[in-house]
């Protein structure tokens, strides 16, 4: 296991231990405690990484890091991906074939498919994953896209190749696709067609693992919660139960009548003045209380046609861009067609993104460029096939004569962290203090 001195310093502070009851504790010497909390942590002997874990009443797993930091881009060549093809048996035929496209070691990497279920036959359906994902025909052909045991306009419909020469790198149809979904694909014709998966992060999967470890009765209760709808008023009592309020004791500390806040929880659009009173005298986020927009199907996946992509065109800097399928309640996932159409860079092509984003060339060859952790400016030319990974806050343009794909999703800075970003005191000097901290918490003076 590489130790992170980083995780081992936060443990250490968040246990209120001093190096030196650590190290009596694990019974290790101080030096082997400094050793560890140093740029050389990932010399520390495993022994004395496992007995630090158990002095720290921590799995050791909570202690390790990555092999590599300061990765700003990672890419891969047309022939690379081509290489990590897999083929699929399913449903008692060669289904799919995968390859994988450019990511860092130890993270979800995008997927592309080759459609091989013929046409005339009904796919046989997987059963989703918890990860959301965006996905896009690639064509050249048409596919059939199937999301249910019944068969039903919603549940069997046709995600189309585009074939029309002047918006050619808006590639095809695409779809967000929700949690667990059961999803499958064929083809419509003999033609053949691929796809491409982008997979996001979901935000509900720390909560996931948190859950597993709950007893019955707990999650019971937990469920009995959800089913009965996060809405404003069930919601907003369960938080005031927590601090020793109900309705009529909030309303009195926020100074409002008690009617007031029950209308302000049947229209909470409409009464924001006083949720926002009662959620300030209570310590309560009242953005909370307010509805998620909608933008689904019954099925749960939200479409967009390559020809209603092509209607909302636009240019951004130096692109011509069109988005993909996206959807309110998933506001992480995102994807854009981008046409890179210039000899040389410019620097209006520059981009930067606040979480990390993975590109396709779809067609044509285009340069990508960034600037590394030293500053430099580092150059790659990918032709059809070839994918990137570039890095949050990473610095990069794209220049030459390609169809792009961009993908983003909610891992490093995602709207979750922006939330929380907004609810944080001086935010700026908190994530100064916190990057690369071993600084213990002073009682080792």
């Amino acid at each position: 296991m590489l130790l992170d001195q980083f995780k081992l310093a936060h443990w250490m502070n968040a246990r209120k231990y001093t190096t030196g009851q650590v190290a009596a504790l694990a019974d290790v010497s101080e030096d082997v405690i400094a050793l560890m909390l140093s740029e050389q942590a990932g010399t520390a002997p495993a022994d004395a990484v496992a007995a630090v874990a158990i002095a720290l009443h921590v799995d050791p797993a909570q202690l390790s890091g990555q092999a590599e930091r300061d990765l700003t881009v990672v890419h891969q060549s047309p022939e690379a991906l081509r290489a990590t093809g897999r083929p699929i048996q399913r449903d008692g035929i060669h289904f799919y074939n995968y390859y994988t496209m450019a990511a860092p070691a130890g993270r979800v990497a995008p997927v592309i498919l080759d459609i091989l279920c013929p046409a005339g036959r009904l796919p046989a359906l997987n059963n989703g994953h918890l990860e959301p994902a965006i996905t896009v025909n690639l064509g050249p052909g048409d596919i059939y896209g199937r999301w249910g045991t019944e068969i039903t306009p919603l549940t069997w419909q046709v995600l189309s190749a585009n074939t029309s020469a002047a918006d050619d790198f808006i590639v095809g149809d695409s779809y967000v696709e929700p949690s667990h979904c059961p999803h499958s694909y064929s083809l419509v014709t003999d033609r053949p067609a691929r796809i491409v998966s982008y997979t996001g992060q979901s935000n509900v999967a720390s909560l996931v693992d948190e859950v597993n470890t709950w007893s019955d009765p707990a999650f019971a209760a937990y469920l009995a919660r959800l089913e009965d709808g996060l809405t404003a008023g069930p919601l907003l009592d369960l938080l005031l139960a927590r601090r020793g309020h109900d309705r009529a004791s909030a309303a009195a500390a926020a100074g409002i009548p008690t009617a007031e806040l029950d209308t302000a929880v049947e229209e909470p659009l409409a009464k924001l003045d006083v949720l926002r009173a009662v959620a300030g005298a209570t310590g309560l986020d009242y953005r909370l209380l307010l509805p998620p927009q909608r933008r689904r199907d019954a099925v749960g996946k939200t479409c967009l046609t390559a020809v209603d992509a092509a209607a909302g065109q636009r240019r951004f800097g130096a692109y011509q861009v069109a988005s993909m399928a996206s959807a309110p309640h998933l506001p992480d996932l995102s994807g854009v067609f981008l046409r890179v159409d210039a000899d040389g860079p410019s620097a209006d092509a520059e981009l930067e993104e606040p979480a990390e984003c993975h590109y396709l060339v779809a067609s044509g060859e285009a340069t990508l460029e960034w600037v590394d952790g030293a500053g430099q400016v580092c150059a790659t030319k990918l032709g059809a096939d070839g994918s990137a990974w570039v890095g949050p806050f990473v610095r990069h343009r794209w220049h030459g004569h390609a169809s792009v794909l961009k993908f983003g999703s909610g891992s490093h800075l995602g709207y979750l962290d922006l939330f929380e970003l907004t609810n944080t005191f001086d935010p700026a000097a908190t994530a100064r203090r916190c990057r690369r901290d071993v600084v213990g918490w002073g009682y080792d003076d």
